[in-house]
Parts: structure tokens; C-alpha cells; sequence
């Protein structure tokens, strides 16, 4: 498995394309990526279109995991506006094309992640949140992040499918 990542690329139509289908493939496959199970391509450009363009301004980050030059999962670092907030970012929809999950993709994304944030960004903690009943905390727990809040039933899957809101931590 040859894996490279890139840190803020540049976002071609081409590239926005193949993150937008991997974000579509992950979500229908039950990834908390901020879509339903049922997502069209139009639910996931409604979200897609607000993030990247927060990376094209330089308000937000990217991380793009590729294997064999090919892209194969993503994440975004999301600032708080303000200089109080400077010093930390928020991990949102991180992702792997499903097909390739389980063998070791996420775990080096989530690595290269805590790396780029520390030594390229210069941030001193990251955060992020989790969907309650599908176990990713042991995920995110591996690498130093502690579960610091909750709220109760703050996502609804579905109707009567309520899931608790897990805010988590790492200092880096």
C-alpha cells in the first residue's frame, strides 16, 4: 500500500469530483458525514461546496489521503473565527472510501492529521465529534483524544433514532 497525503491541495474540479463521491459512498454506507443514509449527490455538494470553499479562502484545512496516487479519504481542520480560538481546530468528516476500509487507511490519515497539525499549523489541540452507538471513540481514543462532553440525543438519524453528540479532545 503506497500512501501519500497532501495538505491543502489544490482543489480541481477533478479533485472535488472523486471527494465528493467518496463523501456520497461513505455516508450512504452509514458514515457520520453529515448526510443521510439515503444522500444524493446534491446532499452532499450542499455540504461539499460551503467546505471546500473555506479551504479555497484559507479559513479551513484539507487533508487528502491518496493510495497509488489515487485519492482515498479526506478530512477537514475547521477554525473558529477569532483569536482566541487560534490555537486549536476542529477534525470534521473524516473519511475513506469505503471499499478500502479497515486496512490501516484511516488510522494513517488520522496520524498524518495530528502531524500536520502540529508541525505545519502549529496547533496545540484538535477536536471532534462523534455520533453516539457506533463505537468510533475507541477509534479516536487511540490517538489521545478523551471524551469531555456529551449531549443527549442531539443527531436524529431517523425518526425515533436519536444519537448522543460525543465531544472528544487530543492535546497535540
Amino acid at each position: 500500500m503506497n500512501l501519500s497525503f497532501k495538505l491543502d491541495p489544490e482543489l480541481t474540479a477533478e479533485l472535488v469530483e472523486r471527494l465528493e463521491q467518496i463523501w456520497l459512498d461513505v455516508g450512504r454506507a452509514g458514515g457520520s458525514v453529515g448526510t443521510p443514509l439515503d444522500a444524493t449527490a446534491d446532499d452532499v455538494k450542499t455540504l461539499s461546496d460551503k467546505a471546500f470553499r473555506a479551504v479555497e479562502e484559507g479559513d479551513d484545512h484539507l487533508v487528502v489521503v491518496y493510495m497509488n496516487g489515487d485519492p482515498s479519504g479526506f478530512a477537514f481542520l475547521v477554525h473558529n473565527p477569532g483569536p482566541l480560538f487560534e490555537h486549536w481546530a476542529t477534525v470534521k468528516r473524516l473519511q475513506v472510501r469505503p471499499s478500502l476500509q479497515g486496512g490501516g487507511i484511516g488510522t494513517a490519515l488520522m496520524q498524518e492529521i495530528t502531524r500536520a497539525a502540529r508541525d505545519d499549523l502549529g496547533l496545540e489541540q484538535l477536536q471532534l465529534t462523534v455520533r453516539g452507538k457506533t463505537g468510533t471513540e475507541g477509534f479516536y481514543e487511540r490517538f489521545g483524544y478523551q471524551i469531555v462532553g456529551r449531549i443527549p440525543d442531539a443527531i436524529r438519524v431517523a425518526p425515533g433514532d436519536d444519537r448522543d453528540m460525543i465531544y472528544m479532545v487530543s492535546r497535540l
